[in-house]
């Protein structure tokens, strides 16, 4: 595994900022600020990397039970990992601060660029975290990865 190189990732990083902050899109008190970190997997090799560092940006929908979801992350096979798409929450859990629900969308980095991932969602006040979770299948190992997230006011 190779160590974080911030000077390759700092231009990226610092363009989708300036990308996701230049949207025509009025800001939201909804919108959220995604920090990707962490993933663990359930086989553990040392071509795994569990720092997974990355930004990105989502927002509810007003219309449909989702939220857009867009970013960047350095992915756990070190690769660069561009991602757009919607995380589908159905209201089947009534519970106060956790919403259960599927991403779905594009990611590149990967062996298909389609993604399709359980994903749990909890939030406190301006405070949030994304899990996402997959049992391991055939050669590929399964993993929990985190989300840290901030809500714009």
């Amino acid at each position: 595994m190779s160590p974080i190189r911030t000077p390759r990732l700092a231009p990226l990083l610092a363009a989708l900022s300036g990308a996701l902050l230049a949207l025509p899109l009025p800001a939201l008190a909804e919108d959220w600020l995604v920090i990707s970190g962490y993933s663990y997997h359930f086989e553990r090799r040392d071509e795994y990397r569990a720092d997974n560092p990355g930004l990105g940006w989502e927002r509810p929908s007003t219309e449909y039970p989702c939220s857009w979801m867009a970013g960047y992350y350095r992915n756990s096979y070190d690769r660069d990992t561009f991602y757009a798409g919607a995380r589908w929450e159905p209201d089947v859990v009534k519970w106060e601060h956790v919403k259960l629900g599927v991403f779905v969308g594009l990611a590149s980095g990967y062996w298909t660029p389609v993604v399709a991932l359980p994903m749990a969602s909890f939030q406190w006040g301006r405070v949030g975290l994304n899990l996402v979770a997959l049992p391991s299948i055939r050669e590929y190992s399964g993993y929990v990865g985190g989300q840290v997230k901030f809500r714009f006011d």
